[in-house]
């Protein structure tokens, strides 16, 4: 994202190359404030809390902003948010903005492997990264390891990002580190009414979102509970997800550390006609146990009967080993075969 993405529409890809060995399929992960919370549990580099929205407005110490405001800071964030909108009251509105930025902007990753690390390397280009989440860690973790070349997911942010700006003429958008002229993507909607075609940047991560996810052969959400409140942002989903003509086949996991029972409850209409279920940790996903070959291995054992050996990420102290550990499945990637065998 260095010189800025462009937008525009992805083409369908073939699915699985019994040849090659490559399922050409994407695997989608969709990212909510869960997932950044599990990827720094014990807080930022120094130590500031990745919020979720049960927690939020402690958190961020905005409970007497809102309460001088009228406001219940009690209440669930999107809510006191809505009704700020509603009232039209402008001046408390940009508080709000600053103070939320200026929290984010200040987050920085852990010197150590995180969750977002292995996530990050799990997938190759063809993949992505949905992200509902302001903080700057996942545009961190691209940055820390674009060295590689090009062997990264795509990364695809649906709320805006604090480390995200656009361009409107170019119709491009990139990191603000590299393209700091780049106008800063909006953060906030009003939980209502999140019109997103109102806004160019989020209109065209929609429409890339959702494409992606018309194709996608695995699926996995980390920490994000696609809320009833949130009914534009489910129906968008769930309609790509049902359009897919292979969904049925493929692959939907859910990581969340919620009673499993609730959650295949409220992800129904996603996984009641494919496989996949309920993770208490990422640890125990596809992402862990076929990094760089989630699609082929559920393809190879679902469709061909003929399961890969789990090539699981071990026990990893240091960024440098873990780049040791992920060369040689990038090194069999840029060979044009895959042989679905352990390479470490």
């Amino acid at each position: 994202m260095s010189e800025g993405r462009s937008f525009g529409a992805r083409r369908a890809l073939p699915q699985l190359d019994i040849k090659s060995g490559y399922h050409h399929s994407p695997h989608v992960v969709i990212l909510g404030a869960g997932a950044s919370r599990a990827c720094c549990p014990d807080g930022d580099l120094c130590g500031n809390v990745l919020p979720v929205m049960k927690d939020f407005v402690k958190t961020l110490g905005i409970g007497d902003m809102i309460d001088r405001n009228g406001y219940d800071p009690a209440e669930n964030f999107e809510s006191v948010y809505s009704a700020v909108h509603k009232s039209d009251n402008a001046a408390l509105l940009n508080d709000l903005d600053l103070y939320i930025r200026t929290y984010f902007e200040q987050l920085q990753l852990p010197e150590t492997p995180t969750a977002y690390d292995y996530l990050m390397l799990s997938l190759k280009p063809k993949d992505v990264i949905i992200s509902f989440n302001w903080d700057p860690l996942l545009p961190q973790v691209f940055r820390r390891w674009r060295m590689l070349g090009a062997v990264l997911p795509e990364l695809i942010f649906l709320h805006g990002n604090v480390d995200v700006g656009f361009d409107r003429q170019g119709k491009r958008y990139a990191f603000l580190v590299d393209q700091p002229d780049f106008e800063p993507t909006r953060l906030l909607y009003p939980v209502e009414q999140k019109n997103y075609t109102s806004d160019p940047f989020i209109a065209e991560q929609w429409k890339i979102a959702t494409h992606f996810l018309s194709q996608a052969y695995c699926v996995t959400v980390f920490g994000y509970s696609a809320p009833v409140t949130d009914v534009e942002a489910r129906s968008l989903l769930l309609k790509a997800w049902t359009d897919n003509p292979t969904h049925t086949l493929g692959k939907f996991e859910i990581i969340d550390i919620r009673d499993a029972v609730e959650i295949e409850e409220s992800w129904f209409d996603f996984i009641h006609e494919t496989h996949g279920g309920v993770l208490n940790e990422i640890q125990r996903s596809s992402l862990f146990w076929h990094p760089r070959r989630t699609c082929e291995a559920f393809a190879f054992a679902s469709l061909q009967q003929n399961p890969w050996h789990a090539d699981s990420f071990p026990d990893i102290k240091s960024l440098s080993e873990l780049k040791n550990w992920i060369m040689p499945l990038i090194s069999e990637e840029a060979s044009g075969k895959l042989a679905g065998k352990p390479h470490h």
